[in-house]
């Protein structure tokens, strides 16, 4: 279980950085890898900013961390570099899978004092309570259990910033983000360009997008409006445009194209059921949408209900226009019925042809 989505987005923490505010303690979690090294980068660049590389004083505690180690670490100030950092992404201590991970030491004797008694997250809950100037403690991890009472004491006490995946409904507005600090912007066309290769993915891959978009600047040069055109020229490392340029010779009804694109990802040696479920979940996407049409729903209501960008429900609109529920109900049933059928050593390729040639006369 993930923990509440209770904290700072990664923009706003960043923003509060450039302005001077540099908390002691700073927890960075989340399923999206392009924030999380985001924030901690930009993190460690604001708290060694005068600081070499090879100079920062920068500890890493990454499984069965010393905690007698850990607090030494906090409570010395450093020499050289005037600051010490403490990063935790020991996942057996932020998120322990059961009680034993997280078990309380045992007393040697009765002259022990009292922390020995207590978990190793309660040790780490009482040292972040007191960290000094001088050091700054970085927690980072995937995933926290929202019912623990550490996880609370952070969300509460500590900076919390939430590095969850962005929902494609958001992408044009990260997309703009991203434009402008490239000193570009991308035109309407070519953000839906990108929706369009995405739009069978629930979690946009952020540092694929994010290296794609500075290629993009790059290549323009002086030229500062990027356009679909542009889009379609470099976004060649999305692992989607393959299965994308399949959907939309399918979804256009070119079967000579997609059993060439078909034939193309076959000699690419590319994983079938993989490519099978972009398929379906393009095709049930423009189900989804001919359902709703007729039991009467508005676009803007199917846009609401399943959690999609408006613009993709009128793409599946424009798509759904050219089959009946009948035929899309049959061809989902028959890639269902094959990528079953695969791996106990069934027809692959070939079948899917066959699905494709009755789907698109």
């Amino acid at each position: 279980m993930k923990a509440k989505s209770s904290g700072l987005a990664p923009d706003i923490f960043i923003k509060q950085l450039e302005n001077g505010s540099v908390p002691t303690v700073v927890c960075i979690v989340g399923e999206e890898p392009y924030y999380r090294d985001l924030v901690r980068r930009t993190l460690l660049d604001t708290l060694f900013a005068d600081v070499p590389q090879d100079s920062r004083d920068i500890t890493v505690f990454e499984e069965k961390t010393d905690m007698k180690k850990l607090e030494t670490l906090i409570n010395t100030y450093p020499f050289f570099s005037g600051r010490t950092v403490a990063l935790i992404t020991d996942r057996e201590l932020l998120n322990p899978k059961s009680e034993a991970e997280n078990k309380k030491p045992k007393a040697a004797g009765k002259g022990k004092s009292k922390e020995v008694s207590l978990s190793k997250q309660e040790l780490l809950q009482k040292m972040l309570g007191d960290v000094p100037d001088f050091c700054t403690v970085i927690l980072q991890t995937e995933k926290m259990d929202g019912r623990q009472k550490f996880t609370k004491f952070l969300q509460k006490e500590t900076v919390f910033v939430d590095c969850s995946p962005v929902d494609s409904r958001y992408l044009p507005a990260w997309l703009a983000r991203q434009a402008e600090r490239k000193g570009g912007s991308l035109t309407r066309e070519a953000v839906q360009r990108i929706q369009e290769y995405l739009a069978t993915v629930d979690n946009p891959p952020l540092q694929l997008l994010a290296a794609e978009v500075e290629k993009i600047a790059i290549y323009a040069g002086d030229r500062k409006k990027w356009t679909a055109d542009d889009v379609d020229l470099l976004f060649s490392a999305l692992p989607e445009i393959g299965a994308f340029a399949l959907n939309n010779a399918i979804t256009s009804k070119n079967t000579v194209l997609a059993l060439q694109l078909l034939a193309e990802e076959q000699k690419k040696n590319t994983y079938l059921p993989l490519l099978a479920a972009k398929l379906l979940a393009h095709l049930r996407n423009i189900l989804m949408v001919k359902e709703g049409e007729r039991l009467g729903l508005s676009a803007s209501r199917i846009a609401a209900e399943s959690h999609k960008a408006p613009f993709l429900i009128s793409m599946w609109q424009r798509d759904g226009a050219r089959f009946n529920e009948t035929r899309l109900r049959g061809a989902i049933q028959s890639l269902d019925q094959m990528v079953a059928e695969v791996s106990l050593g069934g027809r692959q390729f070939d079948r899917l042809e066959e699905i494709i040639a009755i789907l698109c006369a």
